[in-house]
C-alpha cells in the first residue's frame, strides 16, 4: 500500500469507515506472515537509515546497530498493536536523543451503540476516565463531530530483552452514532517521550475519518 492512501475499514451494518493516511507513514500489511513482515521491516529500516545516520553524525559503525534496533522495535510493537484488532497498520520513525523514535499506528472500526439521550463524546470520555485512571482525556473536533483523545502509559516488556518499561499510548476515538460504529486510531511508542508524536499522528488521522454507507 503506498503512502498517502485512504484506508478502508470494513464494518458491519452496511457501513465502512475511511481514514486518510498522511504521507510519510509506511503502511504495513495487517495479515502478513512472518516472512512478509520481516521483509516489510527491513524495507522500512532501509528507508529510515539516511535520516537516522545524519542524526547520529554519519558514523558508519552505527549503521548496522541503528538498523537492527529499529527492526527489533518495529517487530515487537507491530505485534502489540495488531493484537488490538486494527484493520490498518503503519509506522513512522525519526531520531530522538540517543535512540530512534518509532511510532506504530493502528486504525480500526468496531460496532458500538450510542444511547439517543447521551452525548457520544461525553460517554466515551467518561468510559475512558473510568478504564484508565490518571490518563489525560480530552475532547476534540473532527470533520464528523466531536472525538475523544486519550494519552496514557502502560507497562510493556522492552524490545531488547530488558525489564518492563513504560510505553506511551495515544488513542483518538471518533463516534459515528448513525452507523453504530466507533472509529479508533492508536499511536504506540515504547517510550513516553514519543507520546506527543503518537498523539499528533493519531489526531491527524482521526480528524478526517468518515463513515460511508455501502448498502
Amino acid at each position: 500500500m503506498p503512502d498517502g492512501v485512504v484506508a478502508d475499514l470494513t464494518a458491519p451494518g452496511g457501513w465502512k469507515l475511511q481514514a486518510d493516511v498522511p504521507d510519510g507513514i509506511f503502511s504495513l500489511a495487517v495479515e502478513a506472515d512472518d516472512e512478509a513482515a520481516a521483509a516489510e521491516h527491513a524495507s522500512f529500516a532501509d528507508r529510515c537509515m539516511p535520516l537516522l545516520l545524519r542524526a547520529s553524525g554519519d558514523v558508519p559503525q552505527d549503521a548496522e546497530r541503528l538498523r537492527a534496533d529499529l527492526i527489533t522495535q518495529l517487530s515487537a510493537m507491530r505485534q502489540a498493536v495488531k493484537a488490538t484488532g486494527m484493520s490498518y497498520l503503519g509506522a513512522v520513525a525519526g531520531p530522538h536523543q540517543d535512540r530512534t523514535a518509532l511510532i506504530v499506528l493502528g486504525v480500526g472500526a468496531m460496532p458500538m451503540e450510542f444511547p439517543a439521550a447521551v452525548d457520544p463524546a461525553s460517554l466515551l470520555a467518561a468510559l475512558a476516565r473510568h478504564r484508565y485512571p490518571g490518563a489525560a482525556v480530552e475532547e476534540f473536533e473532527t470533520l464528523s463531530g466531536t472525538g475523544v483523545g486519550i494519552r496514557r502509559c502502560e507497562s510493556q516488556p522492552g524490545p531488547f530483552g530488558e525489564t518492563d518499561e513504560n510505553a506511551g499510548v495515544a488513542e483518538a476515538l471518533v463516534p459515528f452514532p448513525e452507523a453504530g460504529l466507533l472509529g479508533a486510531v492508536t499511536g504506540y511508542s515504547y517510550t513516553t517521550a514519543g507520546i506527543d508524536l503518537a498523539a499528533a499522528f493519531a489526531a491527524v488521522i482521526a480528524c478526517r475519518m468518515r463513515a460511508v454507507s455501502i448498502a
